[in-house]
Order: structure tokens, then sequence, then C-alpha cells
């Protein structure tokens, strides 16, 4: 029974101690290819529980006319790490992005955030953070026709 209580006590201090753990993976692993685009925290798949890593992929939108707009985000929980998402136009992390979203500000739809837009069919998204709590966040960007944006 004690064995029990400590794994148990151990697992708890794991989930909820704010340290990262060696499973993380980014939510998007790898590059992608679609219209919506998914923004959310890293997670050990072990028990898919939330726990922290910088993560960073390239968003195409697969189709050269289309552009990344629309712009929805959102903190579920925070933890004073100096969280940081931010959104480039291209393939690379490089230059002046196109937004930035510092921990604990949401970016509600339809907002002049919101509203961003990109120049190129391929955004790059990346997620880092100063300490090593555990944020949860997620959110979405969306790829129009160039016509549809405004």
């Amino acid at each position: 029974m004690l064995k029990w209580m400590l794994t148990v006590l151990l697992l708890f201090t794991f989930a909820f101690s704010g340290v990262s753990t060696t499973g993380c993976v980014c939510y998007e692993a790898g590059n992608y290819t679609g219209r919506s685009a998914p923004i959310s925290n890293s997670y050990d798949p072990d028990g898919f529980s939330p726990c922290y890593t910088d993560c960073s992929y390239v968003a195409y939108a697969g189709d050269d006319s289309h552009y990344w707009t629309r712009l929805t985000f959102h903190w579920g929980t925070t933890t004073n790490s100096g969280g940081l998402i931010q959104i480039f136009d291209g393939p690379l992390a490089t230059g002046t992005p196109l937004i930035q979203i510092s921990e604990g500000e949401n970016v509600l739809s339809g907002s002049s955030k919101s509203n961003i837009k990109s120049t190129l069919p391929r955004i790059t998204v990346k997620y880092t953070q100063t300490g090593n709590g555990i944020n949860i966040y997620y959110g979405v960007i969306k790829a129009l026709p160039n016509a549809q944006i405004n």
C-alpha cells in the first residue's frame, strides 16, 4: 500500500511541478499543410499531460494563392514563465514577426490582432519561454484566398 501511495505522489509531483519531462513533444511535431493551422502547448504522449519545450513549425496553406489570417488564440493557464508565441511570414523564424503574443494575452476573433495578414503561403509558428513552468495555450490561424482577406 505504501509503495502505491508513493507512486501516486511521485506522479502527481511530476504532473504538477512545472518541470519539463524528457518525453515532452510539440503539439505540431513537423511541418503542417492545410487551411487551418493549430497552435497548442507541448505534451507528454505517455499521459497527454501538458509539459514544456520550445516548439516551432512551418504551416503551408496548400495553395500558393492562399495566405494566413484570422488568428484566434487563448491562454488556458499561465505560470509567469515568459511564454511567447511568434508568427513569422515565410518558412524561417527570422526577421520581424507578423505578430507576437505574450503570455496571458488572448487574441479574440475579429480583433485587430486577429486580422494579421501573411504575404506568403507559408508561415512559421514559434513558441519559446524564459522560465520552466508549464503554460497551457491553444489557437488557430486560417489560410484564405487572397481575394477573401480584407
